[in-house]
């Protein structure tokens, strides 16, 4: 099952969309109502052709939550105005549940603005990832293939498919496998990088794998695989905190190790065009929000966590060693 929620479905219920976004047409035209500049506005505002813009206004193709994000921040409309409810305690927002095993056309599209995300800031002098988790963040595994498949593989277990698979018949589509090495490839490209990582978070993935093996949805070559690809990773993480910097752009990273518990998985970007803020759900998906005092909150409680945590890169060098090689006995363990 797949579906992407959008703007007004998030925020304001099961209304027929098309309603809302006819007013979000009206509202272009009535904010600039000479055709020709209107497209042009657009045009450059999403960086497409003006083409691809007449094919959004004519209805043959809708814009994305992102591109109507952008396009009324840039032109000055209210989304809350269009859909009629001026509420400062709610907040838009959009969950994508993309279908990682047989996507359909929408999943890619859903994934490609994801990717795009981050794709638009990469080159931001001031850009910078902020990331709070009990999971591994995915634009760091997304480069380990059976580690990638491992997350997949939970994701589809115990998430909306209806349909358990064995690891082994987990495969990734080879266009969504490139989408998911290119993010990784944008992501080493932000300025500045923060990772405040929960200190379980190895003895957990472990945990869980030995508990697939058990009830044989994991066999034995499989774990021999995804421990391949844990013991790759965690070297990675580790000359990624000895460096301080990814080795392919130079950009800087701070790793930090918390003691604490995050009651969720929490990712904001920055950038001078954009703030994002990212919720991972169901460990394969998001919630992505543009909104401004979300970022602000999400961002608060992302730096109280580190207040609490350990830095590790480029410091820390007895508590590093300990906690690295605590990873690898771990991971043994398997």
């Amino acid at each position: 099952m797949a579906f992407k929620t959008n703007y007004v479905q998030m925020k304001y219920g099961r209304i027929d969309s098309n309603v809302y976004y006819q007013r979000f047409i009206a509202s272009l035209q009535n904010k600039i109502p000479h055709k020709a500049t209107l497209v042009n506005t657009i045009a450059d505002i999403l960086a497409i052709d003006k083409d691809a813009v007449y094919r959004r206004l004519r209805g043959d193709v809708s814009f994305s939550f992102l591109e109507m994000s952008n396009i009324a921040k840039s032109i000055g409309i209210s989304l809350d105005k269009i859909a009629g409810i001026e509420n400062t305690q709610s907040r838009p927002s959009e969950m994508n549940i993309i279908n990682h095993i047989n996507p359909s056309e929408i999943d890619y599209e859903m994934f490609e603005e994801h990717v795009n995300i981050f794709k638009t800031i990469k080159d931001d002098p001031n850009s910078k990832i902020m990331d709070a988790s009990n999971i591994f963040p995915y634009f760091l595994y997304y480069d380990y293939e059976y580690l990638t498949r491992y997350h997949i593989f939970r994701w589809n277990n115990v998430g909306i498919s209806g349909n358990i698979l064995p690891y082994h018949e987990i495969s990734i589509p080879v266009r969504l496998r490139a989408l998911q090495k290119e993010l990784c490839t944008y992501a080493k490209q932000i300025s500045s990088t923060l990772y405040i990582l929960n200190s379980h978070i190895f003895e957990r993935i472990v945990s869980n794998i030995k508990y697939f093996f058990r009830i044989r949805l994991i066999n034995e070559s499989d774990v021999s695989m995804i421990k391949n690809d844990l013991m790759a990773f965690l070297n990675m993480m580790e000359k990624l905190a000895v460096t301080g910097k990814h080795r392919e752009t130079g950009k800087e990273v701070f790793i930090y190790i918390s003691d604490l518990a995050s009651d969720a998985n929490y990712c904001c970007l920055k950038s001078k065009k954009d703030n994002v803020t990212i919720f991972k759900t169901f460990i394969a998906n998001e919630t992505v929000t543009f909104d401004v005092e979300v970022f602000n909150s999400a961002s608060a409680w992302i730096y109280s966590i580190q207040r609490t945590s350990t830095l590790i890169s480029v410091s820390g060098e007895k508590f590093r060693a300990e906690y690295f090689d605590n990873q690898k006995e771990i991971i043994l363990s398997l």
